[in-house]
């Protein structure tokens, strides 16, 4: 047991942590895909509420 964590460090020493670039690249897309499923949901739920009001009001 003692062997796998001493391993474990040895490994965690040679990892390479990213940049302050790639750190920003990542948050921007991150971000950029929030709002892009956000606005997705918006939309579909927008749609789906029109389509549903027009049938309900037909059946009546």
């Amino acid at each position: 047991m003692m062997k796998f964590i001493y391993d474990s460090f040895d490994t965690v020493k040679w990892l390479k942590h990213p940049t302050k670039k790639q750190y920003i690249g990542l948050t921007i897309a991150i971000f950029a895909l929030v709002i892009f499923t956000w606005l997705y949901f918006i939309l579909a739920d927008l749609v789906f509420t029109s389509w549903y009001e027009l049938f309900y009001n037909f059946l009546r």
